[in-house]
């Protein structure tokens, strides 16, 4: 992103954390001439701007109010706190996505973002030592193989190419196809961990890190 914008703000660093602490975006010019926060959130790359024009996302905003007013948030000028909806969220995130003062940065992409699937997995299994296996070796992805179907996860199967709504079975399994299928959903957004591709991903596609081993 090209940064051009008449206000121009002198900010030694702004590190802006990921739930679980992942760092999201870090900048440490001292004369930082700052655009949007819409396109600050554009220029970081790793989030998306949710639509406010068209119900594209409307599955995502009725999360986003749902944490809202659970408390994940504290009243937000324009939205009921006991009784919020979608397009007071949707009208707020279209008048803040051209403010230009980085303390509504935290608010706004919180509110009128979302991340991957990929990114909210490695961050809620970051203290359980597990990842995304985005690895390309067939190899690597033989334990999952293995799994595939087994007792915890035999309500945990993949979508068939050829038909989604028909599931592929244990007999049937590959690593090619797991790997397919992970990296295919990788980039979705996330909607809640009770969501369908959540929660098979979760099962599928993420595996323990390797711990290294200290220098002696």
């Amino acid at each position: 992103m090209g940064i051009s914008s008449s206000l121009k703000i002198a900010i030694p660093a702004i590190t802006v954390p990921l739930v679980a602490g992942f760092s999201y975006f870090s900048s440490t010019k001292e004369d930082y001439e700052q655009d949007s926060l819409k396109s600050l959130i554009e220029w970081g790359g790793r989030r998306k701007v949710l639509s406010v024009n068209s119900d594209r996302h409307d599955n995502i905003w009725d999360e986003i109010v749902k944490e809202y007013k659970n408390g994940s948030f504290l009243k937000v000028d324009g939205i009921s706190k006991d009784s919020p909806n979608k397009s007071q969220v949707k009208k707020y995130c279209k008048r803040a996505a051209n403010f230009t003062d980085v303390k509504w940065f935290n608010l706004y992409r919180s509110l009128c973002t979302r991340g991957t699937l990929i990114d909210q997995m490695n961050a809620d299994l970051s203290s359980q030592n597990k990842s995304w296996l985005t690895s390309t070796t067939e190899s690597d992805w033989n334990d999952l193989k293995t799994a595939y179907g087994d007792v915890q996860g035999k309500d945990l199967l993949i979508p068939s190419k050829e038909q989604e709504k028909t599931k592929v079975q244990k007999d049937n399994i590959t690593p090619q196809l797991l790997m397919e299928w992970c990296s295919s959903v990788s980039s979705k957004l996330y909607v809640n961990t009770e969501e369908e591709d959540y929660k098979v991903a979760k099962f599928n596609c993420t595996k323990e890190l390797v711990k290294q081993s200290k220098p002696s």
